[in-house]
């Protein structure tokens, strides 16, 4: 295991020390904000294939823990799928009669606001519970 924490940790650094790199190159005017923002998205994709793909390792090690990841991710489409559902499609726009958002980003970005909100309240309920629950034990 530690020959692999040595080789993650070259990595992190080569990363680390091409975004100091690019970033300097970006303050003295050497390469554009495009490049920088291509860098963000290659980092972006690194991230989330490393997240994924360390989470499909460890459901596979752990098949119990999998069944209650499983279960949260299940939980989660379905507040989802409930919001988009509970979301409606109004066209909007502004006074001059332009559309600022049509039918299909309307129900998705209300969709995501209803979702935020359920899970919001979820977060705030679980809290509220936990240390309530605390103050009788």
């Amino acid at each position: 295991m530690s020959d692999n924490n040595k080789l993650f940790s070259i990595i992190l650094g080569a990363l680390l020390g091409l975004s100091a790199l690019l970033s300097l190159l970006f303050a003295f005017d050497v390469v554009s904000e495009g490049l920088l923002i291509t860098w963000c998205y290659a980092l972006i994709g690194i991230a989330v294939v490393a997240t994924l793909g360390f989470s499909l390792l460890g459901m596979a090690t752990n098949p119990k823990k999998a069944k209650s990841a499983l279960i949260g991710v299940v939980v989660l489409v379905v507040i989802c799928a409930v919001s988009y559902v509970m979301s409606s499609d109004e066209v909007h726009s502004n006074i001059d009669g332009e559309i600022l958002a049509d039918a299909g980003t309307s129900q998705l970005s209300e969709g995501g606001l209803i979702a935020f909100y359920i899970l919001g309240a979820v977060a705030i309920g679980s809290i509220v519970f936990a240390e309530v629950s605390k103050m009788f034990k």
